[in-house]
């Protein structure tokens, strides 16, 4: 599986999940959380997603300037839009392109590393992923109706070894 379509079936296990919550359940403090929502994880997803596609068109990507929107924490209809929009996007990426990433460190100075379009959406898909198994961890906690993926949250490479040692 290439990163685009891998990215893909993240954005179509997110919509699936997004359209079986109420927006009082989206926007419900959990103790899990330490009081952040499951809305306030999808939109820290969506906008690393947005960060890397502004990152493309200009050449520096940085995920520290995210805009946090708070439609997107707040309205799972508006979620999924932003989602679907970035899928949209998503084709046009070219994985070889070159690209600068500013860095957080927490200091003054936030330096530049060289990276590619491709290594970024391997980093978003495994951000994605991390925050993901969390989100599962709040569903299942506090929202037992709604319905995942089995595989939601789970990385690629622990799903090939649960599938080697049930073989």
């Amino acid at each position: 599986m290439q990163a685009n379509s891998a990215i893909l079936t993240i954005i179509d296990q997110v919509n699936h999940v997004l359209a079986q919550l109420k927006p009082h359940e989206y926007r419900q403090q959990l103790p899990e959380f330490e009081g952040s929502t499951l809305g306030q994880h999808f939109r820290h997803i969506l906008e690393f997603f947005q960060c890397l596609e502004q990152g493309f068109d200009s050449g520096m990507v940085d995920y520290a300037a995210r805009e946090r929107n708070l439609l997107y924490e707040d309205h799972p209809e508006i979620a999924a839009v932003a989602f679907g929009a970035f899928a949209v996007a998503l084709p046009n990426f070219d994985a070889m392109q070159p690209v600068e990433v500013r860095a957080e460190f927490g200091g003054l100075e936030r330096p530049a590393y060289t990276s590619t379009i491709g290594r970024e959406l391997l980093f978003v898909y495994d951000h994605a992923i991390h925050h993901l198994a969390m989100i599962k961890i709040g569903l299942l906690g506090h929202f037992p109706h709604v319905r995942t993926d089995q595989n939601l949250g789970v990385s690629p490479s622990t799903i090939k070894a649960r599938n080697t040692q049930a073989t």
